[in-house]
């Protein structure tokens, strides 16, 4: 016996904690033998599910919920269960969920739609959410009836059911329903609501709907039960047997008996390529590569012509001529209309057809690029050609190849985002009233790990444990946020994948309209691809935008028109910035550690950039150390058969791409590389039957051509060992192509680099202050902003960068509009009043005119910025009065009171505040002399592991962690003027080291080299101290509590509490500040003015108040 269940599962966006998963394994121990899904108006879940059900022997029954407006109250939602007779009725619920996507949708057009259909789908009352049993329970007995006989117009009187729900249906109205059903000879089947997993599950439910409807509940302590969970077979038949309605059962089994088809899966859509002149496109391939290999200079090379005819066989063979036409015609547009495309991503650059086609812009064969770890044609798979294109022209592409197939056959490629850790924490707890402050503790206790799940935060944070132990309120929270966590939250796009179908896509997947843009597949690229669509990554690449920028900044400054791949790839200046790890703003080489390897390796020609590229990754990491021994020559190189070293001697004899095992399997075995593919990939997968058997096929293939077989199993056994982390070489030569452009234009062309790399970076504040304080060391200056000379982005002035108007954080594209109109239209600012007066009402804004002045937008125009700054209210007030009429400003103009300017550490301070960054000399230039006589970190590279270092550092920022025996561990960037370096700093040392540790204190650090986990080098901390050894040894004698200021007459008061405040909020600590006049008077500072001891503090203070005037006790 079987059974239909009416279930939503989790991918009806919050209305349902089931898993498709967990419902599929569930009911296969309950005893089940087939069970359906009916989202609402989705079909996410189909081909998950219908796979997950053939795996468990258990029927799949694919349906909906359709949620449409009522027949006879059209202004109020029904639901209405649907479920597929067989394809052609699963394809009618595509095009319907397709359509209910539709913001502009007409239902009655779906109900036309449904009656001139073939009567594929079977309808089924949906309980008390259908409008049908709504009539029928107020006796509206009439309006049932004709709402009975239009199902059975547009479905068909065979195909209509009446579900009976053993809850929460009242006897009473099991009576009504099963009369009126009698009456109408319309067969009743078993029908109840499936939602969660769990009988405990229902509070939850009630949780996923406030997050949904952005609402709260109050926690019930007691369990609540509900009715909507997955009950077991038995107990569920058993329920519905105390109804006593005849042939309920039988009814329902019968129903089931009609709905079982195959979902067909695995099969090929390959849409057509629209061709020319009538040429088939086999032809049309044909006549375009021959083209290109003329263009190219490279018909009359043998070995090209034949691998081109090997190809375009093996092309033709597996039917993807159209396949390489469609993304040929997609990178023409590229190139026509302006488009950077990148070199290459993937084994596709292993293609020489693509290379011809200009899809790939890298010569496979100059680069031994192996076209079988592309395309196997012993292995039938869908090819995969994965485009990159600058970030910021992606839209461009999509919207051409929705335009060019059509918005019916082109679809981006749907994506869940799920409740994370903390974001199932976050969601229930703001559910559950708790408040910012509680959320925020809870928030923290949860340790920063990628992919954490709740169960391993409890296991990890005992700061996690005590918040959740602490009352049965939180333990039952932190329950409710475990079984949400993993559930899909919103529906999103992926990065990068598309579709494209020759037919409207509804014929084969169901899709999300959006409003002026691409369709959106219901479906998750794991299943588009089960199903057999074409996909096509186009990915958005940030650094091929700068590419393009640098090129344009080049013509711009120089007229000239550089060819990116007519450089020289053996540039020796190019492979010096390499060698030096001064690969910032560099493709794939920009972190700390690649940057290290690099300056061991030193590297001597591209080949070994690329190999660098390619082994620094999880896997071979470990092979680093002795690639570097080998090309050093401190190892001697070895091979266990000569025939290994033509394939292994650029890598030292060490196996670092996949295409080497390849060639290996070739060269010794005689395999092909076809067949060594499937070995590669066998090894890879670690699957022991597969790499068993192939054992003896290698070392037979071996023995065949005289290779003993001892060394046949000695090689086999190498290439076994490292198989599995070989790097795909034609990804990392495409790659390395880019990463060296970049370099190259680095070295040759630094004002057009740093201008375009800055202009892209004001995201990452980290990154961008990096950037310009490197493009001040390599150019000599980079010049602050000015409020006339500035453009709204960074750009080049007198041969110098000058930051741009929307480099000040809060600086609106709006107010950068206006100043660059008014200057054109007016001419420049006279002064700063004459700048006021141009303003609109709605930009006179005390903060916003304050960040310009903090970071010298008006250095040039009589005031100093500390007077600018105090009397900016007056301004203001003043120019408001006038009603912004400035000749009228100007003869009230308010006395201005000039102000000593903020000194050197306050300038620092603000220009970092509002910049990120500082472009005042860097705070270590005035320790020169003192670091020449210690370690150097900007050498960190060179040290070795265990190395005892001493040195003075710029405190950049502060990450503090939990360690898992909940004690407190900081992790510090350190400026050393030249380099960031991370210090760590342990829980014994933090603690005794509070003073120190503020951001843009300079300290003296004493610790030893150690290296990360991702290889990089770093240092651990024993002790902080300050620069000025004297005053750090009275400070850590002391145990100040009290700083004494004497204010002299020329100390203005007002000014001086605002610089004390200024400092207590950057060097907080335990300090009562006590004021004190020429007669001896004192008053005391309130708590919000206390400050530290530190050396750099009780500087800036007698710096300001003057040198005697500042005591600590």
């Amino acid at each position: 016996m079987t059974l239909l269940l009416n279930v939503h599962t989790a991918y009806s966006l919050l209305k349902s904690t089931l898993t498709i998963d967990a419902y599929v394994q569930r009911a296969k121990e309950y005893g089940y033998r087939a069970i359906g899904i009916a989202d609402i108006n989705v079909l996410h879940g189909a081909v998950e599910f219908y796979q997950k059900c053939q795996q468990q022997n258990v029927q799949p029954l694919l349906g909906m919920t359709l949620q449409v407006n009522g027949f006879i109250r059209q202004d109020k939602q029904y639901s209405l269960l649907l479920f597929a007779k067989n394809y052609s009725g699963f394809q009618q619920l595509m095009y319907l969920s397709s359509e209910l996507t539709k913001e502009q949708r007409s239902d009655a057009t779906l109900w036309d739609y449904i009656e001139q259909e073939p009567n594929d789908l079977v309808v089924i009352s949906a309980g008390k959410e259908s409008e049908l049993e709504q009539a029928l329970f107020h006796s509206q007995y009439d309006i049932a009836e004709q709402i009975l006989k239009r199902w059975q117009q547009y479905f068909g009187t065979e195909n209509v059911y009446l579900g009976v729900q053993a809850f929460p249906y009242q006897p009473k109205e099991i009576e009504l329903i099963q009369q009126f059903a009698l009456k109408h000879q319309v067969p009743l089947v078993m029908n109840q609501l499936v939602n969660t997993l769990e009988r405990h599950d229902a509070f939850t439910l009630k949780v996923l709907g406030a997050i949904e409807r952005n609402d709260t509940l109050e926690l019930s302590l007691r369990q609540m039960e509900g009715t909507t969970y997955l009950y077991p077979y038995q107990e569920l038949v058993s329920m519905y047997e105390l109804t006593n309605i005849p042939n309920l059962i039988a009814n329902t089994d019968n129903l089931i008996q009609s709905l079982q088809f195959e979902l067909p899966l695995s099969q090929a859509f390959l849409p057509k390529f629209h061709v020319p002149n009538g040429l088939s496109s086999v032809e049309y391939l044909f006549q375009l590569v021959n083209q290109s290999m003329v263009e190219k200079g490279l018909v009359d090379k043998d070995e090209y012509q034949q691998r081109l005819k090997y190809e375009l066989d093996i092309i033709n063979q597996m039917g993807f001529n159209d396949y390489f036409l469609i993304v040929w015609e997609m990178m023409r547009f590229c190139h026509e209309t302006g488009i950077r495309t990148g070199p290459g991503r993937g084994s596709a650059a292993g293609s020489l057809v693509s290379y011809l086609l200009d899809i790939t812009l890298v010569d496979p064969i100059q680069y031994q690029l192996l076209f079988e770890r592309f395309l196997n044609p012993e292995r039938y798979s869908m090819p995969d050609i994965d485009v990159d294109i600058p970030d910021n022209k992606r839209e461009l592409v999509l919207k051409h190849m929705e335009q060019y197939y059509s918005h019916e056959q082109v679809a981006q490629i749907g994506t869940f985002g799920t409740f994370g850790a903390k974001q199932a924490l976050r969601d229930t707890l703001r559910v559950l009233n708790y408040s910012t402050d509680e959320m925020s503790q809870w928030s923290k206790a949860v340790p920063r790990e990628l992919n954490i799940n709740l169960k391993r935060a409890y296991e990890m944070s005992q700061t996690l444990r005590t918040i959740v132990n602490r009352n049965e309120r939180n333990s039952h929270v932190f329950q409710i946020a475990q079984t949400i966590e993993g559930l899909p939250r919103h529906m999103s796009t992926h990065a990068a994948g598309i579709v494209i179908h020759d037919k409207p896509l509804t014929s084969v997947i169901p899709v999300i309209e959006r409003e002026n843009q691409l369709l959106l597949t219901q479906y998750t690229m794991y299943d588009v691809e089960k199903v057999g669509l074409l996909k096509l990554d186009i990915l958005g690449l940030r650094n091929l935008s700068i590419l393009d920028d640098i090129l344009n900044n080049i013509k711009k400054l120089t007229g000239e028109t550089l060819d990116i791949y007519q450089i020289p790839m053996n540039d020796q200046e190019t492979l010096g910035l390499f060698r030096s790890g001064d690969t910032s703003g560099v493709f794939q080489f920009e972190s700390e550690g690649i940057r290290n390897v690099l300056r061991k390796l030193q590297p001597s020609n591209f080949e070994e950039i690329v190999a660098v590229n390619a082994l620094y990754r999880p896997g071979p990491m470990k092979q680093i150390d002795e690639f570097i021994k080998r090309k050093n020559k401190q190892v001697t190189v070895a091979y266990l058969h000569p025939l290994l070293e033509p394939i292994l001697k650029h890598t030292y004899g060490i196996i670092v791409y996949q295409e080497q095992v390849m060639q290996i399997c070739q060269q010794l075995a005689g395999y092909t590389l076809g067949q060594a593919d499937l070995l590669r990939r066998a090894m890879a997968k670690k699957q022991a039957d597969v790499m068993k058997q192939e054992r003896d096929h290698f070392i037979q293939g071996a023995f065949v051509n005289g290779i003993e077989v001892e060394i046949a199993s000695k090689v086999y056994d190498y290439i076994d060992a490292f198989a599995s982390y070989g790097f795909n070489r034609s990804h990392a030569v495409v790659y390395s192509t880019l990463a060296y452009q970049l370099a190259y234009l680095k070295v040759h062309y630094p004002l057009a680099f740093y201008q375009a790399i800055l202009n892209q970076g004001q995201s990452n504040t980290t990154s961008h202050a990096s950037y310009v304080e490197e493009a001040r060391r390599r150019l000599g200056k980079v010049v602050g902003v000015n409020i006339n000379r500035s453009q709204a982005t960074l750009s080049v002035d007198d041969a110098f960068l000058r930051l741009g108007l929307d480099s000040v954080k809060g600086i609106r594209k709006e107010f950068i509009a206006h100043v660059l109109n008014d200057r054109q239209l007016l001419g420049e600012y006279q002064t700063f009043i004459n700048f006021l007066g141009r303003l609109p009402k709605k930009f006179l804004k005390q903060d916003l005119i304050e960040s310009l002045i903090k970071v010298g937008a008006f250095d040039d125009m009589g005031y100093n910025r500390a007077t600018l700054s105090y009397n900016l209210p007056k301004f203001i007030k003043s120019i408001e009065f006038s009603g912004l009429n400035v000749n009228l400003f100007e003869e009230v103009e308010p006395k201005v009171e000039w102000q000593k300017e903020w000194n050197v550490h306050q300038m620092a301070i603000h220009e970092q505040e509002v910049l990120g960054f500082s472009l005042l000399p860097h705070p270590l230039e005035q320790y020169g002399e003192q670091l020449k006589q210690m370690d150097s970190l900007a050498d960190i590279a060179m040290m070795r592991v265990k190395q005892r270092i001493k040195t003075i550092i710029y405190i950049d920022s502060i990450r503090f962690v939990q360690t898992k025996k909940d004690e407190t561990m900081a992790f510090v960037t350190a400026d050393t003027s030249q380099s960031k370096v991370t210090l760590v700093v342990f829980p014994n040392v933090l603690i005794k080291s509070q003073r120190w540790l503020q951001p843009h204190q300079i300290v003296q650090i004493d610790g030893v080299i150690d290296r990360n986990q991702r290889g990089e080098l770093q240092v651990i901390v024993n002790h902080f101290s300050d620069v000025n050894q004297q005053s750090s040894n009275s400070a850590a004698k002391a145990n100040f509590t009290k700083c004494f200021i004497k204010l002299t007459a020329q100390v203005n008061p007002k000014l001086a509490l605002q610089f004390i405040e200024e400092l207590a909020s950057q060097s907080p600590g335990p300090c009562h500040v006590i004021l004190v006049n020429d007669q001896k008077e004192t008053w005391q500072l309130s708590n919000q003015y206390q400050l530290g001891y530190g050396y750099q503090t009780q500087h800036a203070l007698k710096d300001y108040f003057g040198e005697k005037n500042v005591v600590y006790r």
